[in-house]
């Protein structure tokens, strides 16, 4: 049996015992609050409701083992518990929980060590089945194969778990594609109509207009509106329609191409950076949620402000209420997402092999990690590997890290991060992917943590 069939076997599994549980009382799910947990709880809830079970979601900021434990004691006895795109580094402190409680783990974060569990813990990773969760597979799109495990009607979820796996920049492939167990949920959703996924000249949110576009672009060297609208004009394409600025929706495909040939030519642009698998929501009545990536930003900015309700009911189509939310909420998103990198930028530390950020006394514990990737992805940054922290609610050290895009280094953050930890802090949680990792530790442990993390970088380089 190959590891895709045994790890649909074992989604089939985790999807019969789920439709075995008590229909009394509602399936508790908790999942994270970036994109890839949002799309993952949707997808859950939308399945559960689906063959008439209840359920009641709880997003949370991360797992930590004081978290657990007080969920641990607020749960009632013979519940059904679902931890969704989290859970997994954790997994050993449900050794603890009460035995008439059913818990299921639906994640694809690298798990630190193979912890045995109790016959009550359903433990389902994309990793146990040698498929990789950091470019593979998503927390939402385990979700998605435990729900058409359930019913193959369900498959019309796929653009979701799309969302998700490009919420977790997954689209490593050729001119950023999703590869994997991804591209077969992307071959479900096209099969259905759901989705386009055409290679195109794709800028993110294409409503805005043309000068903004490129004024936005971190891979483009224009130093000014007014270069902007030197280069325009010389290439013949209108950046005003009557008035007003022109969307950059708005131009034709051969304006498209021209552009696209001439940032190429005259300035040097890397044509992967330019021309992208463009994952378009067919159905998607609202236009700048039609672009999935943008559509995961989205979701991301509803958890970092604390309103992963407004994500969630986006996700399962509410485009009234929800939507008028969101207007709001991406101000504010951007307000501070602004704010925090003016600051950021004057405040970098240089290490021998990282650059480094203490966010403590400015940044949210759940803005860090959005910060550091906007950073790890500017073009006028040291390409050293990023490290940023800052302090959480609990009085401990939240760490974010990110290679930087523009060097070529082969290292494995999620696993480097996890081999510091196990010499620092051994109980603490850690986690992440080969280009984008995290961790919680004590505040008395993080120059050390530091110090080990730079010596191993710099040993690799």
């Amino acid at each position: 049996m190959t590891n895709e069939a045994s790890f649909f076997e074992a989604c089939q599994i985790v999807a019969e015992d789920i439709q075995k549980v008590n229909n009394n009382s509602p399936i508790y799910i908790f999942s994270h609050l970036d994109a890839d947990g949002l799309t993952a709880a949707s997808i859950l809830a939308a399945t559960i409701s689906r063959v008439d079970l209840s359920y009641h979601i709880r997003i949370l900021d991360r797992l930590e083992y004081e978290t657990l434990n007080s969920l641990k004691d607020t749960l009632p006895q013979g519940s059904t518990v679902i931890f969704s795109d989290i859970g997994t580094g954790v997994v050993d402190a449900f050794q603890k929980w009460d035995q008439s409680q059913e818990i299921f783990i639906i994640d694809h974060h690298f798990p630190a060590s193979k912890t045995e569990v109790s016959r009550n813990v359903h433990h389902l990773n994309s990793h146990f089945y040698s498929i990789d969760g950091t470019t593979d597979l998503s927390g939402a799109g385990v979700a998605y194969y435990v729900s058409i495990q359930m019913d193959k009607l369900n498959r019309n979820l796929a653009p979701l778990a799309i969302i998700g796996a490009l919420g977790d920049r997954q689209d490593q492939g050729n001119q950023s594609s999703l590869i994997g167990l991804n591209k077969l949920i992307v071959e479900d959703a096209k099969k259905l109509k759901l989705i386009s996924d055409a290679v195109s000249v794709w800028f993110f949110d294409r409503t805005r207009s043309v000068i903004s576009i490129l004024r936005n672009a971190d891979f483009l060297p224009f130093d000014n509106e007014l270069e902007i609208r030197a280069f325009l004009e010389g290439v013949n394409i209108l950046y005003k329609k009557g008035d007003k600025l022109r969307p950059f929706y708005d131009l034709n495909e051969e304006e498209c191409r021209r552009l696209a040939s001439e940032l190429i030519v005259q300035y040097g642009v890397d044509p992967n950076e330019i021309y992208k698998r463009d994952y378009q929501l067919n159905q998607e009545k609202v236009n700048f949620l039609k672009d999935a990536r943008v559509f995961a930003s989205n979701l991301n900015a509803c958890g970092r402000i604390q309103q992963p309700d407004v994500g969630i009911s986006l996700c399962l189509g509410d485009r009234q209420t929800a939507l008028r939310n969101l207007q709001l909420i991406r101000k504010e998103y951007s307000k501070q997402i602004a704010e925090n990198i003016r600051w950021a930028s004057d405040n970098l530390q240089e290490l021998e092999a990282i650059r480094l950020l203490d966010g403590r006394k400015t940044i949210n514990d759940r803005m860090i990690g959005t910060i550091i990737s906007m950073l790890s992805s500017k073009r006028d940054q040291n390409p050293k590997p990023l490290l940023g922290y800052t302090q959480t609610t609990s009085g401990k050290i939240k760490i974010s890290m990110r290679l930087s895009r523009f060097q070529d280094i082969q290292i494995d953050l999620g696993h480097l991060l996890t081999q510091v930890m196990q010499k620092v802090e051994p109980q603490s949680e850690v986690g992440g992917h080969a280009a984008a990792a995290g961790a919680i530790i004590s505040e008395r442990f993080l120059t050390d943590f530091i110090t080990q993390v730079n010596q191993l970088i710099l040993e690799a380089m």
